[in-house]
């Protein structure tokens, strides 16, 4: 039977620490105050660092990778607290790379269940995000989509303003660590080198 490494189950332990005082918070603030919700639209770039590692059959994680990422977001606020669960988009290019078949796109729907808490400002009011996200990756090309895991989990974390102009705007930077890898545990078991993943985002948001 493997063993977690201590640096992973202490990674575990910290998320499931954060996660369980951020619902702790928001269930507080669910009895303190009334229910505002919004709409909308969110997009941005991400630079995802995907590992540097071969498959068994010669196909290559590419380091570094630039993308985008695009979607709808529900935004659910109670006082300070608030969440915002979203659907998303979001591209890697060249996140494999192939002697034959060169850069291969990876293609990822992402459910982030994000948690809240903004500061108490009437116009521009900052505010502070983590929560999972659930993934779903796939690729065009059958030879990434075969290495390729079906569901993975990432933990996010950052920051943010919302600020009121009529509308409002989310301009975001978030940060990211996915929980395992992108490829299937019997492919990294194959392969040789490093495939753990990592996310940095910055994104903008608009709803109504």
């Amino acid at each position: 039977m493997p063993v977690a490494r201590p640096g992973r189950r202490n990674r575990e332990r910290v998320v499931a620490a954060v996660l369980t005082i951020l619902a702790a918070s928001l269930g507080h603030a669910i009895r303190a105050a009334p229910v505002s919700g919004q709409v909308g639209i969110v997009g941005g770039a991400n630079r995802d660092d995907v590992g540097d590692f071969v498959t068994a059959d010669g196909l290559r994680l590419a380091g570094e990778v630039d993308g985008f990422h695009a979607g709808i977001f529900l935004s659910f606020q109670r006082g300070r607290f608030g969440a915002r669960p979203a659907i998303l988009y979001r591209q890697l290019r060249g996140a494999f790379v192939d002697t034959d078949l060169g850069a291969i796109d990876v293609e990822i729907i992402e459910i982030p269940l994000d948690l809240r808490v903004t500061a108490p400002l009437p116009v521009v009011r900052p505010y502070l995000v983590a929560g999972p996200v659930i993934m779903f990756p796939s690729s065009a090309r059958p030879a990434a989509q075969d290495a390729l895991a079906n569901t993975r989990f990432r933990f996010d974390i950052g920051a943010g303003i919302e600020w009121n102009v009529g509308f409002r705007l989310w301009p975001e930077i978030r940060y990211g660590t996915v929980i395992g890898s992108l490829l299937r545990s019997d492919v990294r078991a194959a392969g040789q080198g490093s495939s753990r993943m990592s996310t940095f985002m910055l994104r903008l948001g608009i709803s109504f």
